[in-house]
C-alpha cells in the first residue's frame, strides 16, 4: 500500500499567497458562525478569483457565499 501523500496548494497572485486549507477553514467557519453543523456538510466547492481576490463557494449544493482570498 502505498504511503499517504500530503498534499499542498498554494495559489499566488499579485504577491499575496494563500492556501486551499485556509480557505477551506474560513469557509467552515462562516458555515458554524451562522449556527451551522459542520457534520451537515457533505459537499464542498471553491471557486478561487484571484483578479477579485474572493474565493466563493456552494455547499451542499445549496448554500452559497463568498470570502476574501487574502
Amino acid at each position: 500500500m502505498p504511503a499517504k501523500v500530503k498534499q499542498q496548494l498554494i495559489l499566488q497572485y499579485a504577491g499575496q499567497e494563500t492556501e486551499l486549507s485556509v480557505l477551506e477553514a474560513n469557509v467552515k467557519k462562516e458555515w458554524k458562525d451562522s449556527r451551522r453543523k459542520l457534520s451537515d456538510i457533505e459537499a464542498l466547492e471553491i471557486y478561487v478569483k484571484p483578479e477579485e481576490g474572493k474565493a466563493y463557494y456552494v455547499i451542499n449544493k445549496e448554500v452559497e457565499g463568498v470570502i476574501n482570498l487574502f
